[in-house]
């Protein structure tokens, strides 16, 4: 059973939220960037008013030499202070979205390691090894890359179109904006597509996942049983499927680009056919024309950000769709004890009882012990027989059907969990090595 999604609008308003109380939390990181890029928005935009004027007075033969050099040398550092301040907002940025990553995957296996045996049994290892790496990614990227660069979008498009229509000529940016209703229209097309792609997207992925995940744990019975050639096909399919969902994804996100293209392409066909009109009628200079297409040039950024940033979103919105189930999934294994454990720690199991699910027979059944502190109990019988099952209940992995178990007259249920589980040293049957120390293996 793959990790459930929910509904469109449900996870993206959810996204939202969560996007908006990170936010708040961070604002001194996003206010500074936002900063930032509102002094790159404004060199922007002076940028080509400052060429304009440079070209008038060129045309008109009043620059020259050393007041040619000033206003050369204004435009290189305006660029040179444009790159810098590029570079500290994506610092700044990056780093509170890195936090964000860091805060998930902590939260995501805080949760997990709650979770009780019935919940994994129904859930895919592949899927949930997903959800930490693509799907985090993914929610990181939309509270990072996303946010920022629609912030920067659109204030610089607002100045933009401001500087044309207001300080140009309004006539000639109105008829520049004609084509950009149809790229909206293209936009929402696009996005409607890529949310349903993307979610399939990670979807193969966590199936791909699954299969090698699978296919290590148990390398040796499909050695055994010379089922290796069966698990290369096995994967070889699914990975070929995760790549065509991939490609599917991309090349939705990819279709962005021509819609920008094209209006952009358009826009500047009106503008120019016009603007050679106006300069021809002398109700604009060619210094006007001339910065009137520097900022058309401008628009690409803000377009290509539109584009950039619902293709994020949307791939945040699939990926928050299968975390958040798993985030808010309720424990299988309720951890709502407050009691101490007592001084005398007896360990007692009166007509305990279990039964795993769907099974015909209970795997334990009226089970009673007495275990005194001091003494040694050793328990033995045929493979099934529930001696496994008796320590996972005694370590609260699972729950009894009938009978409780009692640590010094204290009902385990009422001792926290980690109370409980610190004071037992459990071996299991099948080892794991983890990616660190012998010394820190042993003091798991």
């Amino acid at each position: 059973m793959s990790a459930p999604a929910a509904n469109t609008s449900s996870s993206s308003a959810s996204l939202t939220r969560m996007l908006a109380a990170f936010v708040r939390e961070h604002w001194r990181a996003y206010a500074s960037a936002a900063a930032m890029l509102s002094c790159i928005a404004a060199l922007t935009v002076w940028i080509p008013r400052q060429v304009g004027h440079v070209v008038d007075a060129l045309v008109a033969g009043g620059l020259k030499g050393t007041a040619l050099i000033e206003q050369l040398a204004l435009l290189v550092a305006a660029g040179l202070i444009i790159y810098l301040l590029r570079v500290g907002w994506r610092l700044t940025l990056f780093k509170a979205a890195y936090r964000l990553g860091a805060r998930l995957r902590t939260r995501l296996f805080a949760r997990l390691a709650l979770q009780g045996p019935a919940y994994f049994q129904q859930q895919r290892t592949g899927d949930l090894m997903a959800l930490a790496t693509n799907d985090i990614d993914a929610v990181e990227q939309a509270a990072g890359e996303a946010m920022l660069a629609g912030f920067d979008g659109s204030q610089t498009l607002l100045l933009v179109l401001a500087m044309m229509t207001i300080s140009i000529d309004w006539r000639l940016g109105l008829a520049a904006l004609v084509p950009f209703p149809l790229m909206a229209l293209a936009f929402w097309w696009i996005s409607r597509h890529l949310h349903q792609a993307a979610q399939d997207s990670l979807g193969r992925f966590g199936d791909l996942n699954q299969q090698v995940q699978e296919s290590l744990a148990g390398v040796r019975t499909l050695r055994a049983l010379g089922l290796v050639g069966r698990s290369e096909k096995r994967f070889t399919e699914l990975a070929q499927s995760a790549a065509e969902a991939a490609f599917r994804s991309q090349r939705w996100e990819a279709a962005y680009e021509p819609a920008v293209g094209m209006t952009l392409g358009l826009a500047t066909a009106i503008a120019l056919a016009m603007g050679g009109w106006l300069v021809a009628q002398r109700e604009i200079s060619i210094g006007q024309l001339t910065a009137f297409t520097m900022y058309l040039g401008q628009l690409i950024w803000p377009m290509f950000a539109a584009g950039w940033v619902l293709a994020l979103l949307e791939r945040g919105r699939a990926a928050w769709a299968r975390l958040a189930p798993v985030l808010d999934a309720p424990l299988t294994l309720a951890d709502e004890g407050r009691a101490v454990l007592p001084a005398d720690t007896t360990l007692r199991a009166e007509a305990l009882s279990f039964s795993f699910p769907g099974a015909k027979r209970p795997a334990l059944e009226g089970v009673e012990l007495t275990l005194a502190p001091g003494r040694t109990l050793g328990i033995v019988g045929a493979t099934g027989a529930g001696k496994s099952t008796l320590v996972s209940l005694l370590l609260r992995q699972s729950e009894p059907d009938a009978g409780r178990l009692t640590l010094g007259q204290v009902p385990l249920p009422d001792l926290p969990l980690a109370t409980l589980r610190a004071h037992i040293a459990w071996v299991p049957q099948e080892a794991f090595l983890f990616s660190a120390s012998v010394a820190e293996n042993i003091s798991l």
